[in-house]
């Protein structure tokens, strides 16, 4: 069955291929029309292509004319004449696909062709870059080659001003990374002043290694937090507390997600020692959500490997570059959290303003976009996610590279020995070597013992992207022995040294299996670029992480049977195995971020309504009747509580409601009335003072100030919210144990908490206001029926 799928995946894409070839023979024609031209007739067809298009009336192949003028560009730029399967690539995007194209197949360049074509629109396109140092690379390079077809590029980072980001954003096509967009997106949603943002409507992205962004990242959201006063004591309280647990008896780690959760003895011992009945009460969540944090800073969070301790601070590792992220902190408290198992002064916690998944902040664009050298293996979730379809490119010359079965070794030990010799035999002989590792600790500890062993080798660790670029670019170069982590996105090739390809060119050697194949087969694409040879193969023994997490059993079964020594072995059955334990990683980790994905939903509705409301207050017209709606909210509210509807007349505390409401002895209430008959004669004598209210202050500073007022209050309360919304995620697993899906479980109280949200800003934003209007209007003797007239209506 399986094989019949990819036949018929692979038959499909083939036409698919074939049928792109077809149109893409017309480009050369048309190149050659454009060679004989001068520059500046080469400009003014791509400024007639402009016009063309966005008058609609582009002709039929008028992105065939964009591909044709766009080689010529970068030809007369660069002196590179981009081959055909460049241009498949270019235009398997231009369809939607994501073009999967192998190491060294010139992507870069590959996306200058898209990118002028959806520039054309006159929308916007924003070109994603996985870090700033290729942002700004490829910037210049697009500026330089499009800017001769009168094409406008931008770059945006962080330096830039609001006013020189808003104008960044006005050009045809503006680089930048996946999360200086996403923090853009979220500020623009945080202003008190229109004029302030800064994007236009998010229309086209094109994403560099769109798996690194899509998929690697889709773990961590893109948040803007500010920092809020927590609870020390708690923290204090919580950690002492986890400290006397013991695992499997109070506590529980799941080795597969590496997440930790109290066993049903724990949380007695919580209920009882911090005197609650039901510790996953709504009321309880912030209880629950410390002890959690402290629990996961001493069981999951090792030191040097998650996290460093300097200059008496915490700061978190980049677990795939292995440098330390500056500035950055663990979010929801985990790092005040890591400070007090640490000994460390506590600092203030960082609160969410605003966040966004990635996969709902990329789903906003109304056309996606991208390129990477592996992402078939993971084709299903950006289906699934993101309804994009993978097109797999031909390389332009056959690959050499010999990708041999895995050598396997019973313990870490024997392993760090086999690679120890294979690497001096290989060093020896001039081969270059690129080792790769999954972890910064393991890079240094592999350095360590070839450097004991007289073998000179460079760790990549280097502080900035360009200066690593430039140790990558070296790695291929006779005797370099190179040790990193994952190398996906570092943005440069390891091109071959003089010869090296006699030697049998680059030879990758990888340290463990990782969760995903297509890690594996990014390392190994750093090997044989452009037909070239070389060689990869992984070390793997069955003590790696990857077993002790997903097949421990099973792998101590297979060390209790080893009987071939400490040598590494090739066994088919072994290999079998790996692969085995491998797809079901995979499977594991894709199943959470479904579910992870599945939670975002639920949040995601609330936070559209909530960005959609807070944008109509921005514009001047709608705040006005949000004031309405929200004083009526409050009269009706108060008047009800003075009024109750169960109660009869002669129990309504009318002397009450008088004073409270300013609204005089004038107005007589009988037993005839009801409740509604009661507020609806509140509402109109309120609607006169709120007439008089306007009236007097016609200016626009009245309006603009209690816009301000009432976003100020709306975000003060919507954090709160977002904050209930995350402790309650966190308390929810546990609904499973009720036989309940914990996503619809969350999504009931999410929902419950949502209309709880909206009573509170209605009354405190009616409350506000009604402060005003008394002090200013509600006066013994009221003015003229006319203002009572215009405004009686809209209540």
């Amino acid at each position: 069955m399986l094989a019949a799928v990819r036949n018929w995946i692979t038959g499909s894409s083939q036409k698919t291929l074939n049928n792109i070839r077809k149109q893409l023979h017309r480009v050369e024609k048309q190149v050659e029309l454009l060679m004989r031209m001068d520059d500046a007739e080469l400009l003014r067809e791509g400024e007639l292509l402009r016009q063309r298009v966005r008058l609609g009336k582009a002709p039929t192949n008028a992105a065939l004319t964009a591909f044709a003028l766009v080689k010529e560009a970068v030809r007369r730029e660069s002196g590179i004449r981009l081959h055909p399967e460049q241009l498949i690539g270019g235009w398997a995007m231009l369809q939607g696909h994501v073009a999967e194209m192998r190491t060294g197949e010139g992507k870069t360049v590959v996306s200058l062709l898209p990118l002028y074509w959806f520039g054309l629109q006159g929308e916007g396109v924003h070109m994603i870059t996985v870090n700033r140092y290729l942002a700004e690379r490829d910037c210049e390079q697009a500026r330089n080659v499009l800017g001769r077809l009168g094409m406008t590029v931008a770059l945006n980072h962080s330096e830039l001003n609001p006013e020189e980001k808003k104008q960044a954003y006005l050009q045809d096509i503006t680089y930048g990374t996946w999360s200086e967009f996403g923090f853009d997106y979220l500020r623009d949603r945080l202003v008190y002043d229109p004029d302030r943002q800064v994007q236009r409507p998010l229309a086209c992205a094109v994403i560099d290694e769109i798996d690194s962004v899509l998929i690697d990242e889709a773990r961590t959201p893109i948040l803007i937090a500010g920092k809020t006063k927590g609870a020390p004591d708690l923290y204090y309280i919580c950690d002492k507390f986890v400290r006397g647990l013991k695992e499997d008896r109070d506590y529980e780690i799941d080795r597969e997600t590496m997440q930790v959760m109290f066993t049903e003895a724990g949380i007695r011992k919580v209920e009882s020692t911090f005197m609650v009945d039901n510790l996953f009460h709504l009321d309880n969540t912030t209880v629950y959500h410390y002890l959690l944090q402290s629990l996961r800073a001493h069981k999951l969070m090792q030191h040097d490997r998650d996290y460093l301790v300097s200059e008496g601070k915490v700061n978190i590792i980049d677990a795939f570059t292995g440098r330390m992220m500056k500035g950055r902190e663990f979010s929801d408290g985990l790092h005040q959290a890591i400070e007090v198992k640490e000994g460390l002064s506590l600092s203030a916690e960082t609160r969410a303003n605003a966040s966004i998944t990635v996969q709902k902040f990329f789903g906003l664009y109304r056309r996606l976009l991208g390129m990477t050298g592996t992402i078939e293996t993971d084709q299903e979730e950006l289906a699934r996610i993101y309804g994009l379809e993978v097109l797999s490119v031909p390389t332009h010359r056959p690959v050499q590279r010999v990708d041999a079965p895995d050598l396997v070794f019973v313990s870490k030990e024997a392993k760090y020995r086999g690679l120890q010799t294979a690497v001096q035999e290989l060093h020896a002989r001039g081969t270059p070597v690129l080792v790769g590792t999954t972890s910064v600790q393991q890079s240094y500890e592999v350095a360590e013992r070839l450097q004991a062993a007289g073998i000179p080798c460079q760790v990549l660790n280097a502080r900035t992207e360009r200066e690593e670029a430039d140790i990558i670019g070296r790695a291929g170069q006779r005797g370099a022995v190179t040790i990193a982590t994952n190398m996906a996105g570092r943005g440069a090739d390891i091109r071959l040294g003089a010869g090296v390809e006699e030697l049998g060119g680059l030879h990758v050697i990888g340290l463990e299996r990782h969760e995903s194949r297509r890690i594996d087969l990014q390392l190994r694409g750093r090997s044989g670029r452009q037909g070239s040879p070389g060689r990869s193969q992984f070390f793997v023994s069955l003590e790696d992480e990857l077993f002790q997490r997903f097949a421990e059993e099973e792998a101590e079964r297979w060390i209790r049977q080893w009987a071939w020594g400490e040598e590494g072995v090739l066994h088919k059955p072994l290999n079998s195995f790996v692969e085995h334990v491998q797809r079901r990683a995979e499977r594991h980790m894709f199943d959470i971020r479904s579910l992870v994905y599945r939670f975002d939903c639920v949040i995601h509705r609330q936070r559209e309504w909530y960005y959609t409301y807070r944008s109509e207050l921005l514009e001047s017209s709608k705040a006005s009747e949000l004031l309405k709606d929200c004083l009526q909210y409050w009269l009706d509210e108060q008047t009800a509580a003075y009024c109750p509807q169960h109660q009869l007349y002669e129990e309504w505390d009318v002397r009450r409601l008088q004073q409270e409401l300013a609204l005089g002895a004038e107005l007589k209430l009988n037993e005839m009335l009801e409740l509604d008959d009661v507020q609806r004669l509140v509402r109109n004598r309120w609607s006169e003072a709120l007439a008089c209210l306007e009236s007097e202050w016609l200016d626009a500073q009245w309006k603009e100030r209690w816009r301000v007022d009432c976003l100020m209050t709306m975000d003060r309360y919507w954090q709160d919210h977002m904050e209930q919304l995350q402790y309650l995620k966190q308390a929810i697993h546990f609904r499973a144990i009720e036989k309940r899906d914990p996503v619809d479980a969350f999504e009931e109280e999410a929902i419950h908490l949502l209309n709880e949200l909206k009573d509170r800003v209605s009354r405190r934003i009616g409350s506000m206001l009604s402060e005003e209007v008394k002090t200013f209007t509600l006066q013994p003797s009221f003015p003229s029926d006319q203002a009572a007239s215009i405004y009686a209506a809209s209540f």
